[in-house]
């Protein structure tokens, strides 16, 4: 999460060092995700054949190589390119991570425990608004590519040793891919699922992409005060995957889809309403509330959809989340690229209500599907 989130603060340093508006350098996030998205349909059928945690080791590894040549990047085309190498391998991480404990832990407590996962994707989250803006404003936005390799190199092996003593063989009778994939699909309620996904991804993340750039022009914060604020949504994240265990019996999966919906777009509406410059205190602080308050009802939103997703096809577990993820990552992709062009032309505080707005109502809207 770290390496999917590190170039949003990084945006007008890397405008200005390579030329250009922010909106033109946002093609570091939406290339990363294009590949994110794409690779899914590679790595889930790979992760039910092979073994997910072998998967995950290597894929790892590659992800060093990736980061490595962001930093060494001489061009904005040629980081792009590095970015989609990077996110293809990265594709492979998550996923195979939430399909291994879709496989491994009983439905009624998975809930429970994908939101226990989210703690150190959240943490990645954070780490990267945080380091991407703190980079950009000190010692070079290429920094923090380089920590990011160290980072995928530690994992990558650590992740290579835990699978050496790991039961998840490899699985040559496992579900070859494209049926595996037709097999999901062929349910209404799958499709239905990842029609969801595909807009969660778009609303969410081509909202939040320029929300750090937006900060900066309109209240005139640093970078790395504007990626701190945005960090906050990680840590709404993380609290609500503390306290998930005793929420999700009480609220259950209908109520939390329509709270969180809910809750993201008050967040958004927050953000949106925040004063012009000179920022001070307070603004900062309103701006980490707001933003942490969508990241409150995202996971809500977000934990209960992937929790629906790890039991669309048991027999070919991996290549559903892969689907799910493709759905969330090409939303994402599409959402970013629209609010690069929508949000010059109707402000970006528009864009972030109408968001919020409409995944409130992507949440009632699933509530009453599982009625």
């Amino acid at each position: 999460m770290a390496s999917i989130r590190i170039a949003d603060p990084m945006l007008p340093a890397l405008a200005a060092e390579f030329g250009g508006e922010p909106a033109a350098a946002a093609s570091v996030i939406t290339f990363f995700t294009i590949a994110y998205g794409a690779m899914q349909l590679v790595w889930g059928p790979l992760g039910d054949r092979l073994g997910k945690l072998r998967v995950v080791a290597w894929a790892a590894l590659a992800a060093t190589v990736g980061s490595l040549a962001c930093a060494l990047a001489p061009s904005l085309g040629t980081l792009a390119a590095a970015r989609l190498l990077t996110g293809a391998c990265c594709a492979a991480i998550i996923p195979l991570a939430i399909a291994h404990v879709g496989d491994t832990v009983a439905y009624e407590i998975r809930q429970a425990t994908l939101a226990r996962l989210s703690t150190g994707t959240l943490t990645g989250m954070i780490a990267g608004q945080v380091l991407g803006g703190l980079a950009a404003d000190t010692v070079g936005w290429r920094a923090a590519f380089g920590v990011l390799a160290v980072v995928f190199l530690a994992t990558g092996t650590a992740a290579l040793r835990l699978a050496a003593r790991s039961t998840d063989a490899p699985r040559p009778a496992a579900v070859p891919a494209l049926r595996g994939m037709a097999t999901v699909l062929r349910s209404g309620w799958a499709r239905l699922l990842l029609a969801a996904a595909f807009v969660e991804g778009a609303l969410m993340f081509g909202a939040l992409a320029f929300v750090p750039t937006w900060l900066h022009d309109r209240t005139g914060m640093t970078l790395s005060a504007a990626g701190g604020a945005v960090a906050a949504l990680g840590l709404g994240g993380l609290l609500y995957a503390t306290n998930a265990k005793r929420l999700i019996p009480r609220l259950g999966e209908r109520r939390l889809l329509v709270l969180g919906g809910v809750l993201i777009a008050v967040g958004y509406l927050v953000v949106a309403l925040l004063a012009r410059p000179p920022a001070g205190l307070a603004t900062f602080a309103a701006a980490m509330g707001g933003c942490g308050l969508a990241g409150v009802g995202f996971y809500m939103l977000h934990n209960t959809l992937q929790t629906f997703a790890t039991q669309l096809a048991p027999e070919a577990r991996a290549t559903a989340i892969g689907l799910f993820a493709v759905a969330i990552f090409m939303g994402q992709s599409v959402g970013v690229a629209l609010a690069a062009r929508i949000g010059p032309a109707v402000g970006h505080a528009s864009v972030m209500i109408a968001a919020g707005l409409l995944l409130a109502g992507l949440g009632v809207a699933l509530s009453r599907r599982r009625a």
